[in-house]
């Protein structure tokens, strides 16, 4: 004969086990959906790392007298490694001369460790095959050897970088200036070492700003934007640096960098007016550990002109 009244303990056993399995099943759903947003977010930074942006930007420079403006290609940390390869480097190489510049500039990071001398060679052998194009100049970062990059697995010295740099046709600016005439307007391009390997020594290639002599056009190139602190009693009306990557990582809708490696963190990327002249701080081509988020890998192209 059946109950009529249900059995209480029954049901609650029941209702129990349904509850304890649709648990386990939100539990594994959840486990399922943060991996797969975890690994959809690791492609994402990985696919970021190789997007390439070609950014272009007009800066005013009111001591030129041009009517047809300079094309100025600046590239940065190229960071040659694991992470980034030949290829890559060739195809953002590629890319920026596909603009038909006027003069490249490089400002530092070339590679990211050490590297042995015949990945230098198969390097210098990529370099070459633009510098003879325009002429390029070039200044040295904290991973091109040094201080800094002795004491986190790098070269001790820039040496081996200096010779590829050579070999490739390039000139490298190494506390050095140097004077161009492109388009009929005389340019100074001056290079400085770099802040973290205790090299940048501005003195040796730039003019105090209480010095009464007359200068034109005057182009810095210095890795990292934290050693403008260093060159304000010098005169120059351009500097051209990288070192950031953009932050590398930069917090989406809020525009933070707490990853990007410098002090001031207002001058991450872009240009910008700094104490009556312009700094320019491009994103770079390569990255660290290679990833990216929310700040594309970067060639950067420069329309220098009076107006």
């Amino acid at each position: 004969m059946q109950r009529e009244v249900p059995d209480f303990q029954q049901e609650q056993l029941k209702k129990r086990k349904s509850k304890s399995n649709r648990s386990r099943r939100d539990f594994l759903r959840k486990i399922v959906l943060g991996l797969g947003t975890l690994l959809a977010s690791f492609f994402y930074l990985r696919f970021e790392a190789n997007w390439l942006e070609i950014t272009k930007k007009k800066v005013i420079l009111t001591k030129l007298r041009n009517k047809v403006p300079i094309k100025l290609l600046h590239l940065s940390d190229l960071h040659f490694s694991n992470s980034v390869n030949l290829e890559d480097i060739d195809f953002a190489f590629r890319e920026g001369f596909s603009q038909s510049p006027d003069v490249c500039v490089i400002t530092g990071d070339f590679i990211t460790e050490q590297k042995s001398n015949h990945e230098l060679e198969e390097f210098g052998r990529l370099l070459a095959k633009y510098a003879h194009i325009v002429p390029t100049f070039a200044s040295l970062g904290n991973h091109d050897g040094g201080e800094w990059a002795g004491a986190h697995g790098g070269f001790k010295n820039t040496q081996k970088v200096e010779s590829m740099l050579a070999r490739a046709g390039i000139k490298l600016l190494h506390n050095q200036k140097e004077s161009i005439y492109l388009k009929g307007q005389s340019l100074t391009i001056a290079g400085v070492g770099d802040l973290w390997s205790k090299t940048c020594r501005p003195e040796q290639c730039l003019t105090k700003v209480s010095s009464r002599s007359n200068s034109g056009t005057s182009l810095v190139l210095c890795h990292n934007p934290d050693a403008k602190e260093l060159l304000i009693n010098y005169k120059w009306d351009l500097m051209l640096c990288g070192h950031t990557h953009g932050g590398q990582l930069k917090i989406p809708f809020l525009d933070w960098t707490p990853f990007a490696p410098v002090q001031d963190h207002s001058l991450v990327e872009g240009l910008h007016s700094w104490k009556k002249r312009q700094i320019h701080i491009t994103r770079g081509v390569g990255n660290l550990w290679g990833v990216r988020l929310n700040c594309r890998p970067e060639v950067s192209i420069l329309e220098l002109s009076s107006r």
